[in-house]
């Protein structure tokens, strides 16, 4: 028996109400991860390896938490429902932003094993990376703001994309300036490569952020069509 159209409806907005839940509690789980990673760098500059491994510590924790949500998110849209119309959308969003999760652990993860190895930034390049890592939080944050005003106001959360596709250029510009900066300050080949290497994972989940962006974008637009 076919189920009427009007159940239907009910049912779409029962699993879209649950799907924004589980991803606004996803979103703010990461977000703790991209702050833990920006405080990564600033232990990293002073050469506090302890607190480094700590953070790492932490930063994996809520790495777990965050693909503990995507999975439930996951197995909802797929249990319960096979022709919800916006099933692939909510799927592309949490994976992206799960990324920038799994993004800021590898960058922590990096940084402890560079300092257990006695590395310390100069100031200039310890300054360096903790601006970009702080622009990167910004750029987060502007598209938590964007997620948690989803449910009540879609336009406004379409209006706020464009915060976060600002930020995102702002942080475009820093990584080239700061990819120069590297090269004229680093000396030895070893060091540059990696912090090279960490650069362009900043710069990585800059454009994540981004990406994940667009698609709030798509699912604000269908509430608004």
């Amino acid at each position: 028996m076919a189920i009427p159209q009007e159940d239907l409806t009910t049912i779409g907005n029962e699993v879209y109400r649950k799907s924004l839940d589980l991803i606004t509690e996803h979103t703010r789980k990461v977000q703790d991860s991209v702050r833990l990673m920006v405080e990564s760098f600033s232990k990293f500059s002073a050469s506090q390896r302890l607190e480094l491994k700590s953070l790492y510590e932490r930063i994996s924790a809520v790495e777990e938490d965050a693909d503990r949500i995507k999975r439930e998110l996951i197995e909802q849209l797929t249990k319960s429902a096979p022709a919800f119309l916006y099933r692939e959308d909510f799927i592309r969003l949490i994976i992206r932003i799960d990324e920038v999760a799994e993004l800021a652990q590898s960058i922590s993860r990096q940084l402890s094993r560079i300092s257990d190895n006695d590395w310390v930034p100069t100031p200039i390049v310890g300054e360096l990376f903790e601006r970009i890592s702080g622009e990167v939080l910004t750029e987060y944050e502007h598209l938590r703001d964007a997620i948690m005003v989803l449910p009540m106001n879609p336009k406004k959360a379409i209006d706020l994309v464009a915060t976060v596709h600002k930020a995102e250029s702002k942080v475009d510009s820093s990584y080239y300036d700061a990819d120069f900066k590297l090269l004229m300050e680093v000396k030895k080949i070893e060091q540059l490569l990696i912090y090279r290497d960490l650069l362009r994972l900043l710069e990585d989940m800059a454009d994540l952020i981004e990406d994940a962006s667009d698609d709030l974008r798509v699912l604000a637009l269908h509430r608004v069509a």
